[in-house]
C-alpha cells in the first residue's frame, strides 16, 4: 500500500496550491492538504482545543503516512507530542515549518518545557525557521543541535497586484500594519505633527488623537491590499529585535513595489539589504525622519528600491520557491 504524504494547513487550500505545487516538483511525490481552519478562531482556548483534537486524528492514522509537512506549527508540535507520551514507533518523516516560539506571560515554565519535549523527539525530523539567527537562538534556546533547525526564505503567495487600482486622489501616505512585536510607541512618537501622513493598520490599537496619524482597526483581506496598493511606502517598526516577526508584511510590500524602512534586525537583513531593496533604521526618530526624506525626495532611489525589491520577491520569496526548498529537503532525508 503506498503511504501519504500529507501538508497540514488552517488555511484556504487553493492559496496554498502553488506551495503544494514547488514540494512536488523538488521532491517527486505526490502530496495533498490536510484542513482545519483552527486560525478562525478568535478564543485562544478554543483554537487550542483545536489544535489537540486535529493532531490526534493525524496520530491515529500515521501508519498510512510517509511524511508529513506541518505548515501550521503547533499541528506537528502536537502530533510530536503524542507520537512521545505513548512510545509509538517511528513511522513518519515529519517537518515543522513557520516555527516561532515566544514565552507566554501564563504558565511560561510550563509551556517552555511542553515546547521543548515535543520538538526535542526523535519524532521531529527538521524544523524550518525563516532566518538564521533564528536557528541560532532556538538551538540555544531549546539545548538541540543546530542541524535539527534549517533555515530557508518564507514565501508568499503571488497575487495579481494590478487589480487593485490607484486612487488618484491618495495622499503619499506612510502605511504601517501587523501587531506583532510592532512598535507603534516609536513610530507615533518620531512622526507626530510631521509633513506625513501616517495609516496604521492595527486591530488592537487604541486612543491616537495626531492630526497626521489616522488608526484602522477592522481592515482585512481585500480592503488591506487596496490600502497597499495606494501607500507611498511602509514602515515597519519592530520592538524586541531577537523575535522574528515583519516579514509577511515586508514580503507584502515588495510584491506591491512598495519601498520599506524597516527596523534592523538580525531576522530581518536575511531578507533586507540596506539601500539596494530596503531601508534599514535603528529605532531613534532621526533615523526615520531622514530615511523618509531619502524617499519624498529622491525619485531615483524610490524607483530603485521599489523595483529591485520586486525582483528578489519574484525570485526568493514566492510560496512556490518555498515549496520548492521544502520539497529538496524531504526528497534528501
Amino acid at each position: 500500500m503506498n503511504k501519504e504524504n500529507i501538508i497540514l494547513i488552517d488555511n484556504d487550500k487553493e492559496q496554498m496550491k502553488e506551495f503544494k505545487d514547488g514540494i512536488e516538483k523538488t521532491s517527486k511525490k505526490k502530496w495533498k492538504f490536510v484542513l482545519e481552519k483552527s486560525n478562525k478562531e478568535k478564543n485562544s482556548i478554543i483554537r487550542y482545543i483545536k489544535y489537540f483534537i486535529f493532531s490526534f486524528k493525524i496520530f491515529n492514522r500515521r501508519k498510512k503516512i510517509e511524511n508529513i509537512i506541518a505548515w501550521q506549527q503547533f499541528f506537528g508540535i502536537i502530533f510530536s507530542f503524542y507520537c512521545r507520551i505513548f512510545h509509538v514507533k517511528k513511522v513518519n518523516k515529519l517537518y515543522i515549518c513557520t516555527f516561532i516560539y515566544k514565552d507566554k506571560k501564563k504558565f511560561k515554565k510550563i509551556y517552555y518545557k511542553f515546547i521543548k519535549y515535543c520538538i526535542s523527539s526523535k519524532y521531529v525530523d527538521k524544523i524550518i525557521c525563516y532566518s538564521a539567527s533564528e536557528c541560532e537562538y532556538y538551538s540555544k534556546k531549546f539545548n538541540l543541535e543546530i542541524n535539527k533547525f534549517i533555515y530557508l526564505n518564507l514565501g508568499i503567495r503571488k497575487m495579481n497586484i494590478n487589480k487593485y487600482k490607484k486612487d488618484m486622489r491618495a495622499d503619499k501616505y506612510i502605511l504601517s500594519c501587523g501587531k506583532s512585536n510592532r512598535d507603534y510607541d516609536f513610530l507615533i512618537s518620531a512622526l507626530k505633527n510631521t509633513k506625513y501622513q501616517v495609516h496604521i493598520i492595527c486591530d488592537n490599537l487604541k486612543g491616537v488623537k495626531e492630526k497626521n496619524i489616522k488608526v484602522y482597526n477592522d481592515v482585512y483581506g481585500e480592503k488591506y491590499f487596496e490600502m497597499l496598493a495606494n501607500a507611498y511606502c511602509v514602515v515597519i517598526p519592530l520592538k524586541d529585535l531577537k523575535i522574528s516577526s515583519g516579514q509577511l508584511v515586508l514580503l507584502q510590500a515588495m510584491q506591491f513595489k512598495k519601498p520599506v524602512i524597516i527596523t534592523e534586525t538580525e531576522t530581518v537583513k536575511n531578507y533586507i539589504t540596506d539601500s539596494y531593496n530596503g531601508i534599514l533604521i535603528k529605532n531613534i526618530g532621526s533615523n526615520l525622519i531622514e530615511a523618509l526624506e531619502k524617499l519624498y525626495d529622491n525619485e531615483e532611489l524610490y524607483n530603485k528600491l521599489s523595483e529591485n525589491a520586486y525582483k528578489e520577491f519574484e525570485e526568493k520569496y514566492s510560496l512556490y520557491v518555498l515549496g520548492k526548498n521544502i520539497g529538496y529537503i524531504t526528497e534528501k532525508d
